[in-house]
């Protein structure tokens, strides 16, 4: 590989995980001209790799899918509860506001793909639950659109009088636990 192109592969990553990094605070998008000096790099290096946000927001979105993939890969070899691995992506769902901002400004068609795409991620470790009894019987992965709407709802119905994070997770805590075939103690 030439060191042109070794340079552009560690501007893309670089810039990856400065975004990602930066889906990670407050509830706003941070321009890609901010993306740019947090990485270091010049404007015209980050628009170049992706010309707008939505573009570093879907790469983004697709790496985290990727990462999802490889974690679900290695469950098979060591499961770990599909609690946790569910808990876990909708923290992220939680965690990264700018990112589902994005990600809700897309066409339908688009938000429909990336969904199903999830599901599908997820479906192998889902019907695994299923089979070892940690999951409901009568539900379906399809369900887990419903659970990612769910949350979404509380976190942006909150109200000032309520403390916001106490009040999602206490949400999803819920949600979690309807979805299992046992609860566990608390």
């Amino acid at each position: 590989m030439s060191t042109h192109r070794s340079d552009a592969l560690r501007n893309r990553e670089t810039i990856l995980r400065v975004a990602d990094e930066a889906f990670a605070e407050g509830v706003d998008v941070v321009p890609l001209e901010e993306i740019a000096r947090r990485a270091r790099l010049g404007r015209a290096t980050v628009y170049r790799h992706f010309p707008d946000r939505r573009a570093l927001g879907l790469a983004v979105a697709a790496q985290q899918l990727r990462a999802l993939c490889r974690m679900v890969k290695h469950q098979e070899a060591a499961p770990r509860p599909f609690r946790e691995l569910l808990a876990m992506v909708l923290a992220m769902q939680v965690s990264r506001r700018p990112l589902v901002r994005l990600f809700r400004e897309l066409p339908v068609r688009y938000q429909q793909q990336k969904t199903n795409a999830l599901i599908t991620i997820l479906t192998p470790a889902f019907r695994r639950a299923q089979v070892d009894g940690q999951l409901r019987a009568d539900v379906q992965p399809t369900v887990l659109l419903l659970v990612f709407e769910m949350v979404e709802a509380a976190i942006t119905a909150g109200s000032a009088a309520v403390h916001q994070d106490d009040a999602v997770r206490r949400v999803v805590n819920v949600v979690l636990d309807g979805f299992f075939a046992v609860a566990p103690a608390r």
